[in-house]
């Protein structure tokens, strides 16, 4: 991972976040608030760079994280530009329609902002996170991950 040194305090700061994430939470019925990065993390499946848009492009790294068959997921911290501004959701969807227009259809981008005031069971998951984060992994990966969780008592408070 490049630039570490320069973004160790994003780093510490992604660390207790992740380490809250996978934290067993009443709000969650007993689950942590992502039951999947704990797994992810431990069998070292987990790719976390930096991402600068005046060094280079995202979708340059998506294809470089693509071919590497050592992670299931990645997550970028955009650490230039101003991305309180933009909408998750929308940002997403951009990226995600990007990558079937560049043969990658099969990954989906996810992103994370501590600036927006989205709630899961009543809980602000994201306020924690160190930046603006996007995260990329196959549909089939979230097509499993929510098999999982979708008969369980993880969503009572949402549902």
């Amino acid at each position: 991972m490049k630039k570490s040194g320069q973004y160790s305090h994003k780093l510490k700061q992604l660390e207790k976040w992740m380490d809250w994430l996978e934290t067993p939470n009443k709000d969650f019925g007993g689950f942590p608030p992502c039951p999947f990065l704990a797994p992810e993390r431990k069998q070292g499946k987990l790719l976390i760079d930096f991402y600068d848009y005046t060094e280079n492009s995202l979708f340059s790294q998506i294809e470089e994280f693509n071919k590497d068959d050592n992670y299931t997921t990645a997550l970028y911290l955009h650490v230039n530009g101003e991305w309180r501004k933009q909408k998750t959701k929308e940002y997403e969807a951009w990226i995600t329609s990007n990558l079937d227009m560049i043969g990658l259809g099969l990954l989906k981008a996810i992103c994370f902002s501590p600036w927006e005031k989205v709630k899961r069971n009543g809980v602000r998951t994201r306020v924690q996170a160190p930046c603006f984060i996007t995260s990329i992994t196959t549909h089939k990966s979230l097509d499993d991950a929510w098999k999982k969780i979708v008969n369980t008592k993880y969503w009572n408070k949402n549902r």
